[in-house]
């Protein structure tokens, strides 16, 4: 009877200890376009990175399939070396797609992407300029995306 008892135990201990390490998912929260300020002003208040706000969204310009949830644009701010930057993420299909448009687009705009390489990931990074206007015309005018978009948070608290 001991010995099925102590079974019991561990089998507890460890489901407790599964729970508290199992990795969390990402804060994720619903945005209009004219909030987008406060979220770059919320991840340059963190002190130190890692920290990132990914917008997620399926434009209205008909460049992606709205019933695929892989089919989707993915921009995001985020902190390195403590600078707050605008990044073009060369993950998503969409993102692949579009990067020579997007490209175009920034510089058309006065913006200087940069590629940068980071644990396996490329991506256009944008540190010099207003980038809360690149990133809401990228979504309004790149994308004519009008509708709120998904935003997931790391490093940082969102309030809205």
């Amino acid at each position: 009877m001991n010995l099925v008892l102590l079974f019991i135990a561990i089998a507890i201990m460890l489901a407790v200890i599964g729970f508290l390490v199992r990795p969390r998912p990402a804060p994720t929260y619903r945005i209009e376009v004219d909030d987008i300020p406060k979220v770059l002003a919320a991840l340059s208040a963190v002190p130190k990175g890692p920290a990132s706000a990914v917008f997620v969204f399926a434009p209205a310009d008909g460049s992606v399939d709205p019933d695929d949830p892989d089919d989707r644009v993915n921009l995001q701010f985020s902190l390195e070396d403590g600078r707050p930057g605008f990044d073009w993420v060369l993950q998503s299909h969409p993102n692949i797609r579009d990067e020579a448009r997007f490209a175009n687009f920034a510089r058309d705009a006065g913006y200087s992407p940069e590629m940068e390489y980071t644990n396996g990931v490329r991506y256009l990074r944008v540190e010099e300029g207003d980038l809360v206007r690149l990133c809401q015309d990228v979504m309004t005018k790149m994308y004519r995306q009008a509708g709120p978009v998904e935003l997931i948070v790391e490093g940082f608290a969102w309030k809205r």
